[in-house]
């Protein structure tokens, strides 16, 4: 599927489709929802948003210079006068959103023409949208680096209660006939390289939220690592059996230090850790550090062909969420709909 495709193109395919997606983007779209896409002269982003409204899957807000995202839509054979399209630079919410920026940000040094300049940012205005309730989730990442991305929302939203690091999972759908018949989640793979204890888990809490909110059930969480219940011994085997103990201690199912093939194989999880109430059934994978949490999905994806939705940014007091940059029109759509759903409003 190429970056170029076109909407009516997607439209018609993701009309086709019946598995896990195409059921969230059903719920997603009973939410109505108003969404932001700050990369509106990318042609992925205007693609996407004509697909959001042929699926009447929510309603885009569009930002860029005007002539560029009108061009953009007339390329996709849209009307431009059915979207809204919001310019950074010429527009009346961006002395607002500077004002509550300045407000929130005034004691580590940030002046009121800094707080102007970012407002005018397409991510900082999209972001400071999603703060004040103009706009239920915002969308970015496909031109824009995960940094800017979160940075725009710790800025602008910060943390939510009780957790203490942004982070990032990816929900991992099996292809048709694979033995595993459902989804994961794996977390953190991308944006924390060495977790701290504490910081593993308010990833794990954060993880058990999402997963949540997409599948609407309480997931079994594994804490892995390369020992199964004291089968090595390793500072970093003990780090992941206290992050299991304290997950436990919050009331979520967890277990570990367990290995991949312990976490998802029943008949291993016989042999090495019977009686785990994880074991065999894991739903979330919770990875030690980033090197670990980001190859793993990259190979399930590539090697697997497991389709990866994400990453989807946590821990944010509202839906502010990363694309990767080799995101396709398609991605854009899927990721739109699970930020949808994971949104605090909701």
């Amino acid at each position: 599927m190429g970056m170029g495709e076109h909407a009516a193109e997607i439209t018609s395919r993701l009309r086709r489709e019946t598995h896990l997606l195409a059921q969230l983007r059903a719920r997603a779209a009973e939410h109505k929802a108003r969404v932001v896409l700050p990369e509106g002269e990318d042609e992925r982003t205007v693609a996407a948003a004509c697909v959001l409204r042929a699926l009447d899957l929510a309603q885009a807000v569009l930002v860029g210079a005007s002539g560029r995202v009108k061009a953009l839509l007339g390329a996709q054979d849209a009307d431009p006068q059915e979207f809204e399209i919001l310019d950074p630079k010429e527009n009346s919410l961006s002395a607002i959103v500077a004002e509550r920026l300045f407000e929130r940000r005034r004691a580590r040094g940030l002046s009121q023409g800094e707080s102007l300049v970012l407002a005018h940012d397409p991510l900082h205005l999209g972001a400071g949208m999603v703060a004040m309730g103009q706009a239920d989730a915002m969308v970015a990442g496909a031109v824009s680096p995960t940094s800017e991305v979160i940075r725009a929302g710790l800025y602008h939203a910060g943390l939510r209660e009780g957790i203490e690091v942004v982070s990032g999972s990816f929900l991992m759908v099996p292809p048709k006939a694979h033995w595993l018949e459902r989804p994961l989640l794996f977390a953190d793979s991308a944006v924390v390289p060495e977790p701290s204890e504490e910081q593993l888990v308010s990833i794990g809490v954060s993880s058990v939220r999402t997963y949540e909110r997409l599948l609407s059930r309480k997931p079994r969480v594994a804490c892995l690592s390369f020992s199964t219940h004291g089968s090595a011994e390793h500072p970093s085997a003990d780090k992941m059996a206290r992050v299991a103990a304290a997950l436990k201690a919050r009331g979520i199912v967890a277990d570990g230090e367990l290995q991949l093939d312990a976490a998802l194989l029943p008949e291993v999880a016989r042999k090495k850790c019977s009686g785990s109430e994880v074991a065999g059934m894991a739903d979330v994978l919770l990875f030690p550090d980033l090197n670990a949490g980001n190859i793993a999905y990259k190979l399930t994806q590539r090697l697997g062909a497991f389709e990866a939705i994400g990453p989807l940014v946590q821990g944010l007091a509202f839906p502010i969420f990363d694309l990767s940059r080799g995101a396709s029109a398609s991605d854009i759509v899927n990721t739109v709909c699970l930020a949808i759903l994971c949104g605090e409003r909701n």
